[in-house]
């Protein structure tokens, strides 16, 4: 069976200085490779292509009997209106008798969707074990679909949603993703690996742990395989782990830096990592490996807005983590929701307090975003009509009686002043990260707070 995988344009485009592979699409065309399909994938986004360049692709390049579109399933790529795009790429693919797919967050937490974007079938949560079921059914048939557990289709005009399917794939039965399905000239110089799916936390504002369930990770050798094949195929440099959490198992993460050096692997590494998983004598060993980046969600320096959004971690220790963390020698980025529930004036003293007494290397500052499966997107969009991932906003969300907007903006902006007072840039638009070397401070670091998407690999060389 032919099928195109789409990775859609975004509104506005993506930024091809921040561009990395969409690794959990690609892994999904391996997947079905094995099955002995005629697989292509299409990345509208950084191709800056339309609908009209889409037809334009499939009239002189590849006739597809299936289409899967991505939206929010691993990696969070899009906004909002990228919604408006899939809409009309799956009008197009139908006018061409092109059966679509539309996996991710979005058609899961809200599979009545389907009505307003006119794919074919939807599947709810995880895709390996259903999408198989889906490609050996009959599109037409509603005695065939509706034996297939975790997904929604439409009938004469009556959406279906069958029971989920619960069952987990086992991440070591993946294959290598097949970057060659790519062009990875498209992207920038360092490459993505997911070995893991899900948190061990259950974050108010996170949508990972609902998603994915329990976590689970691939093993230490099955990660380093994928290494090893990354840098004798593409001369891989660095490469960072997109996991969720990467170091919720902390043996396996021992294994896989055991094994790196035991093989003489010489690589740079980095990973999304929690307060609560840390582990001093790992996170040595990790660097020891190569690991050479961290990234933590504190979100607040509030114990108060952390309890009341379900980030359980211990502000003072946090602290200490990553004092700790970069002393050993790691680059830390952080992350703060300014604007999360509950926030007021003296709250957002102690995140400024948090931030210039722990001054991580990368500040990434944000607003809330509401997400669909999210305990906060359940809580607020429906009583305040706000639509899902309301993102890239450059003000605070939420109006809040006891703290303005304008009174937050007001402790931000002295925030601000503090930090380029310590050698710090601000990075406001991902034109900043077009020449690196002008964010390089007297000292020669590269220190920032960002409010746009941060760019990955920055200094993992030393």
């Amino acid at each position: 069976m032919n099928i195109l995988l789409i990775n859609p344009p975004n509104i506005p485009f993506s930024e091809q200085k921040l561009l990395i592979e969409p690794i959990d699409i690609i892994t999904l065309g391996t997947y079905l490779q094995e099955f002995g399909h005629n697989i292509k994938f299409l990345d509208m986004d950084c191709k800056k292509l339309n609908s009209d360049d889409l037809i334009k692709y499939i009239e002189t390049n590849f006739k597809p009997d299936i289409a899967i579109v991505s939206y929010d399933y691993h990696i969070p790529l899009h906004t909002q209106k990228a919604l408006e795009n899939i809409s009309q790429i799956c009008k197009k693919l139908k006018s061409y008798e092109i059966k679509t797919i539309m996996i991710g967050k979005t058609v899961t937490y809200d599979p009545k969707i389907i009505s307003k974007i006119n794919f074919d079938i939807g599947i709810i949560g995880e895709t390996e074990k259903v999408i198989i079921d889906i490609l050996n059914a009959n599109f037409n048939s509603k005695e065939e679909l509706s034996k297939i557990k975790g997904i929604v289709f439409k009938q004469n005009n009556e959406i279906i949603v069958n029971e989920s399917c619960g069952e987990k794939y086992d991440l070591d039965k993946l294959p290598i993703p097949n970057r060659r399905l790519a062009d990875l000239n498209d992207y920038i110089d360092i490459r993505s690996v997911l070995t893991s799916r899900g948190c061990a936390n259950k974050c108010d504002f996170c949508p990972t742990h609902n998603y994915w369930g329990t976590w689970r990770g691939r093993t230490a050798e099955n990660v380093v395989k994928e290494i090893e094949y990354l840098i004798n195929n593409f001369g891989t440099k660095k490469i960072i782990f997109l996991d969720d959490n990467a170091t919720v198992d902390k043996q396996r993460m021992k294994e896989i830096s055991e094994l790196i050096l035991k093989r003489n692997i010489n690589i740079r590494l980095g990973c999304l990592s929690s307060i609560n998983t840390y582990d001093r004598e790992v996170f040595e060993l990790m660097y020891k490996a190569g690991f050479r980046w961290l990234h933590f969600g504190i979100e607040s320096g509030s114990q108060k807005v952390l309890k009341n959004n379900s980030k359980n971690f211990n502000v003072d220790y946090a602290k200490q983590v990553i004092k700790e963390v970069k002393k050993i020698g790691y680059r830390v980025r952080t992350s703060f929701i300014y604007d999360l529930p509950t926030t007021t004036k003296e709250d957002m003293y102690k995140t400024i307090e948090f931030i210039l007494e722990t001054e991580p290397d990368e500040i990434r500052g944000h607003f809330l975003t509401l997400r669909l499966g999210t305990a906060i997107y359940e809580q607020y969009s429906k009583e305040k009509e706000i639509p899902t991932q309301y993102i890239h906003s450059d003000k605070p969300l939420l109006e809040n009686p006891n703290y303005t907007n304008k009174e937050m903006i007001k402790d931000i902006n002295a925030l601000i002043e503090n930090l380029k007072k310590r050698d710090y840039n601000i990075v406001r638009n991902v034109e900043d990260w077009e020449d690196l070397e002008k964010l390089r401070n007297r000292e020669g670091k590269i220190r920032f707070l960002s409010f746009c998407p941060s760019r990955y690999g920055i200094d993992w060389e030393k």
